[in-house]
């Protein structure tokens, strides 16, 4: 673009914003935001953000999470420990045998992905695509004109 344009441009708007002056806000606005900083000043302790809270009850809040969150990292440990240790290898080689029957599972779906696009050609997968993007396009250019119909002004 032409850089002078742009400056003639701005100097104009410019113009047009300082010589519009003041705009007074509406007469309800006021009592609106009184009525809304009353309704949360008036919300009991434990409601408002924990920042707002009285010292007492931020201290013992931070101290009753940190004991839960020691206690689940100890329970972790242990039972890490106990599984390790006591637990048959049968047992063990119970779960591993099931985690690796899940990856078994998803490899065979993965593969039939790929059978499944060498099958219909890749042509006729980015058409599908391509309908599939026109589609959402559609949607949601319908979507915005219903809710600029809808919320107009009348």
């Amino acid at each position: 673009m032409n850089h002078d344009y742009e400056k003639q441009l701005e100097a104009a708007i410019d113009r047009e914003l300082k010589g519009l002056g003041e705009l007074p806000a509406p007469a309800t606005l006021a009592p609106r935001v009184m009525r809304i900083v009353e309704q949360r000043a008036a919300l009991p302790w434990y409601r408002r953000a924990w920042q707002t809270w009285p010292m007492v009850w931020q201290a013992a809040s931070m101290a009753a999470m940190l004991v839960v969150f020691g206690g689940i990292c100890f329970g972790v440990v242990e039972v890490l420990q106990a599984a390790s240790t006591t637990a048959p290898a049968h047992q063990v080689g119970g779960w591993l045998a099931s985690l690796g029957a899940v990856f078994k599972t998803l490899g065979v779906l993965a593969e039939a992905v790929v059978l499944a696009v060498r099958h219909l050609g890749v042509v006729l997968l980015i058409g599908c695509g391509v309908g599939i993007a026109l589609a959402y396009a559609a949607c949601v250019g319908l979507g915005t004109a219903w809710m600029r119909l809808a919320l107009a002004r009348r």
